[in-house]
This record gives C-alpha cells, sequence and structure tokens, in this order.
C-alpha cells in the first residue's frame, strides 16, 4: 500500500504542476476561502457540519465536515483508523478502502486547514501548508485545531476519526 500511496503522491504533484501553469478551464469551480462566509456550494464549514476529533498519537485534533455528500459519505464511515503518510511537508494523505460519492463542486483555491476528497485517487488530504491545487478537489470540511501540530507528527502515522 506504501508503494501505491507513494505513486498517488507523484501523480498528485505532477498534476499540482502542471495545473499551476494552466489556466482554469470553464467547469472549474473556486470555492470560497476559509475566511469568507460559504463556499462555492453556498456550505460553510465551520458553522453547519458535522463536528469531528482526529487523534494522531497522543494528539487530539478537531475539525468540521461540511455538508457535501462526500462528507455525509465518509461520516458513515465513522469511527474509523486509517493510515496517513506526509507527502511534501504540506498535507497528509490516506487512500480509502472504497470510493464515496463525489457530487462537486470541485475548487482550486485550497487553504492551509482545508481537509480535501481527492476523487481519481479515493482520498483525503488534510492540508497544512500553503500550496497548488489540481482541479478535482471536493472540500469536505476545516481542520479547527491549530495547524503546527502537524509538523510535529512521524511521515507515517495511524490516525481514528471520529464525531467529537
Amino acid at each position: 500500500m506504501k508503494k501505491s500511496l507513494t505513486l498517488i503522491a507523484l501523480a498528485a504533484t505532477a498534476a499540482v504542476a502542471l495545473s499551476a501553469c494552466s489556466s482554469p478551464t470553464p467547469d472549474d469551480t473556486t470555492a470560497a476561502s476559509p475566511s469568507s462566509s460559504a463556499s462555492a456550494a453556498g456550505e460553510d464549514a465551520s458553522t453547519d457540519g458535522m463536528q469531528i476529533t482526529i487523534t494522531a498519537g497522543d494528539e487530539v485534533i478537531t475539525a468540521t465536515l461540511n455538508d457535501s455528500q462526500v462528507s455525509r459519505d465518509f461520516a458513515a464511515t465513522l469511527p474509523v483508523t486509517l493510515p496517513w503518510y506526509r507527502n511534501g511537508s504540506i498535507e497528509y494523505i490516506t487512500e480509502l478502502p472504497a470510493p464515496m460519492t463525489e457530487t462537486g463542486p470541485f475548487y482550486t483555491d485550497v487553504q492551509p486547514g482545508d481537509l480535501v476528497y481527492y476523487n481519481p485517487m479515493d482520498s483525503i488530504t488534510i492540508i497544512y501548508e500553503a500550496t497548488s491545487s489540481v482541479p478535482t478537489l471536493t472540500k469536505m470540511g476545516e481542520i479547527t485545531s491549530d495547524l503546527n501540530i502537524f509538523e510535529s507528527l512521524p511521515d507515517d502515522i495511524d490516525m481514528r476519526i471520529e464525531a467529537a
């Protein structure tokens, strides 16, 4: 699985590099930044969503899931423990055992703290540093804890996600 995740990370990195050099297509939707009150779908992840905790070793991280279909699918799997790995000192990624329903909207304006679903690889990513994006991400929610905690976590770690 680690080899598969490494290939996914390489593919995602290549896609990010390519997307940074291209203009958005008319199908691309850019979501509002976390500081605004609503995303492109009219969701407010910070107030209308489901509160969750992510336990990584001794650290407990809080987050909020929005009301997208993919977030509802993920919430139905909770509690769950998944293996996560650090990618490029900007994010943690986990591969899901099965795809989730993905209806968008897709966005490319990822921000530190975003929790996103990457549908081509059926993976979830926690973004903790500024980065560019690919146009196939769906925002699932936001980390509400201090993002600096991710810098002290090991590169590979199991994280347990459950409703708060």
